[in-house]
């Protein structure tokens, strides 16, 4: 498959939400188009010879460090019975998303996780398919502020080392 020759921009993508086994999922709507996501992999440990730099420097892999990622949507509810609110993510969970999904870890979990897919649109832009990262037992949390309009930022760490990229 050839590369794309389409510059992708915030227009392009979707965040999904989904819960173990994706029962339950909720699409982000009304966000800022400002994802960002952070994938440092496994930290490096640099060992010095007497306090200097060897030509070949002396590098180990140590520990794995999870992946990160942040966003920013429109705030317009806060809970509902019915229908999976955003901001339930964060609060507890609460509401439909407290009450019906499952954590990714198990409904015995003890911290509650989901699934997050982030969508590039690539089939509309003549590429052979779209294009997805997915981050697995993402833990959630985040700020309401208000404003004009009020807003809700989320923060999210993916106990993943990559994302699994298609």
């Amino acid at each position: 498959m050839a590369v794309s020759t389409i510059t992708k921009n915030k227009r392009d993508g979707t965040i999904t939400f989904s819960d173990n086994a994706g029962a339950n999922s909720i699409t982000v709507a009304y966000e800022e188009g400002d994802l960002s996501i952070t994938v440092p992999g496994e930290s490096v440990s640099h060992y010095l010879d007497r306090g200097r730099i060897t030509s070949t420097p002396s590098i180990r892999y140590l520990d794995d460090q999870p992946v990160t990622f942040t966003f920013s949507a429109n705030l317009r509810d806060v809970s509902d019975a019915t229908d999976e609110i955003l901001t339930e993510l964060i609060l507890g969970p609460s509401g439909r998303i407290g009450t019906n999904w499952v954590s990714t870890m198990g409904a015995n979990g003890e911290v509650f996780t989901v699934t997050t897919l982030f969508t590039i649109e690539g089939t509309d832009h003549g590429d052979a398919a779209d294009h997805t990262l997915t981050m697995n037992f993402c833990r959630l949390t985040g700020s309401i502020a208000e404003g004009d309009p009020d807003t809700i930022s989320i923060s999210g760490t993916a106990y993943d080392l990559y994302p699994t990229p298609t």
